[in-house]
This record gives C-alpha cells, sequence and structure tokens, in this order.
C-alpha cells in the first residue's frame, strides 16, 4: 500500500471529537452483554457467548474519571465499517471527558514478530525500529484500549494482530498494567457463529494480560459502509463510549 507510511496516530480530546478512518466490511446482529459486578461494586459491560441477541448497553461506573484511551483499529479501509464504530466510540468516550489516542495500524509502518528474543537480553528492547516505538508507550501509559477490526477470516485482521504480537517485549509490564478495555467489530455474514473466534480470543486477552472488559458490539451482516449506517451498531458504539 502506498499509504502505509503514513503517520496514523490521532489524538482526540474532549474539546475535538475528531471523525474517520478505516474499514471496508459488513452487517448487522450485535452481542449480548450483562452486567458483571466488579471489585467495590462498580459495575462494567461483560460479554456473553451467545451472540445472539441485541446489546443491553448499560452505564459503567468509572467515578466520573477522566481516562486516557488508546484504540487501534485494524481496516485497511479509512472510511469502512469499522471505521463507523471507531469514530462513534471515539465521539461518545471524548464527549464524556475522556482523551482517545487512535492508531489505524493498517497504516502504521509495523514488522512482524520475529520471535528472535532480542527483547529478552536487553531488558524488553525490540530490535525493530518502527511505528511500535510510539504505539506500545501510548499503550503502557493509557487507562483504557479498545480494539477495533473488520472480521477477516474469522478473526482480527493481519494488521491488528502484528500490533498484538508486537506488544511481546513488555508483556510482564502489560500483564502488572491494569487496564479497561472494549471491542467493537464488524461483519458481513450473518451466521450465528461467525464471531466465535474472536471473541474466543478477547477473552483469552482478558485472561492474560488481564484486562476488564467494558464491552463489545459485534456488528453482523454489514458488508460495506452503506449497510451499517443506517443500523443501531453506530449509536451502539457512541453509547458504550459515553458509558466509561
Amino acid at each position: 500500500m502506498s499509504d502505509m507510511n503514513d503517520d496514523s496516530r490521532r489524538q482526540f480530546t474532549p474539546d475535538h471529537a475528531g471523525t474517520n478512518d478505516s474499514e471496508n466490511s459488513q452487517k448487522s446482529t450485535l452481542t449480548r452483554r450483562h452486567l458483571l459486578k466488579m471489585a467495590g461494586g462498580a459495575l462494567a459491560f461483560s460479554l456473553l457467548s451467545d451472540l445472539a441477541s441485541p446489546v443491553d448497553l448499560l452505564a459503567a461506573d468509572n467515578s466520573g474519571k477522566p481516562m486516557k484511551i488508546v484504540m487501534l483499529t485494524g481496516s485497511p479501509h479509512r472510511q469502512g465499517t469499522s471505521a463507523l464504530l471507531a469514530d462513534e466510540f471515539v465521539a461518545g468516550a471524548t464527549a464524556k471527558g475522556h482523551t482517545v489516542v487512535r492508531f489505524d495500524t493498517a497504516f502504521e509502518k509495523v514488522g512482524p514478530c520475529r520471535a528472535c528474543y532480542y527483547c529478552e537480553k536487553h531488558d524488553g528492547e525490540c530490535i525493530q525500529k518502527d511505528a511500535m516505538q510510539k504505539i506500545l508507550p501510548e499503550v503502557l501509559s493509557a487507562d483504557m484500549i479498545v480494539l477495533v477490526t473488520p472480521l477477516y477470516y474469522f478473526n482480527m485482521t493481519a494488521q491488528l494482530k502484528t500490533v498484538l504480537d508486537r506488544m511481546m517485549p513488555q508483556r510482564a509490564a502489560l500483564r502488572e498494567h491494569h487496564m479497561k478495555s472494549a471491542m467493537l467489530v464488524t461483519c458481513g455474514s450473518n451466521t450465528d457463529w461467525n464471531m466465535d473466534a474472536i471473541m474466543a480470543h478477547y477473552k483469552v486477552l482478558l485472561r492474560y494480560l488481564p484486562w476488564e472488559d467494558q464491552g463489545v458490539v459485534l456488528a453482523k451482516n454489514v458488508f460495506a459502509r452503506k449497510d451499517i449506517e443506517g443500523t443501531a451498531f453506530p449509536a451502539d458504539a457512541n453509547k458504550l463510549g459515553a458509558s466509561l
């Protein structure tokens, strides 16, 4: 891609709820969420393995504290379906006073992990010098991470997965750094099992790192931008951002 070297980092503050981004995709049915009582009586979105019913959007209690949110999008399409969900989430979150730092990973120069273990002998430093030098510090300083992707062969895009793979050098620091998380996914199919693999992956990430899930929007049957624009999914993404 000719635009792969573009600096896609964008920061959205409460005074500047920016717009647009990445993704060509897919059509509609949302995930089911239920409230899970967290420690201290806080409430957060929790996801279920059954993805058939509409999203139950309920506010999470974050005591009104402004957060720094890092959003990682995975689509190679700047104006696709998942881009719209990303834009709406940003709008909702910034309206509530949060700051969002967004990286569109398909337009960042990030090489795949080489499994060379250079980082093991060099205090977590990666041998590759690329966009991860700016992405990873932002993640490590964030209060929340949001993954946004179209469904490519039943999982996240290679571009987004590559960024997650490259977090390996700082995996110990990530596991000690408590963060909230959310995921927004679009898909062109409407089968009842097409989101199972990406949901399973997300749940493993929640367990390993660990992240505290705040909610998931799974938009099925939205193959192209025009398919998602007339659905409730953009509003669901906005409400999720605003619920934080």
